[in-house]
């Protein structure tokens, strides 16, 4: 699923990225990836988030304090990503978070639209995330119990 995600968001930000930005096809693509790997990298850490936090995340509503907290964290992963792997300076690094960050939230939210199956789905699929993966089947348990 997130493979998806993430090809859904090269076709649609990389574009956006060369036209806005007037970023170059590289660091367009490595703008993408950094996004990529800033979301794997804070949710597969399982950085004492709570479910319901993601969840809030990747929903339609109105984010909470938790999911603002997590925002935070990958926005700034991705910031440093931009700056130190693809080369960008931190003003364009700023923009290009300003405008992809959002890019990548809204398509994680269609997918996952507040499901929490859908959810553990894609954090399984992360790899690496055993703290908030188990969170997730542990909670999806209790459900159905």
């Amino acid at each position: 699923m997130f493979d998806q995600i993430i090809s859904t968001l090269e076709k649609e930000a990389a574009p956006a990225l060369m036209s806005k930005l007037g970023l170059n096809q590289q660091q367009a693509s490595g703008s993408v990836q950094a996004a990529a790997s800033s979301v794997t990298d804070v949710l597969g850490g399982g950085d004492g988030f709570g479910m319901d936090d993601v969840l809030n995340l990747f929903s339609n509503a109105r984010n909470n304090a938790g999911a603002d907290g997590i925002l935070s964290k990958v926005g700034d992963a991705l910031h440093g990503k931009l700056t130190g792997q693809v080369g960008l300076n931190a003003g364009q690094a700023g923009s290009v978070k300003d405008m992809i960050l959002p890019m990548i939230t809204n398509l994680i939210t269609q997918h996952v639209g507040g499901d929490s199956n859908k959810l553990s789905g894609l954090l399984q699929g992360l790899g690496g995330n055993a703290g908030l993966a188990g969170a997730a089947k542990g909670l999806l348990g209790k459900l159905f119990n």
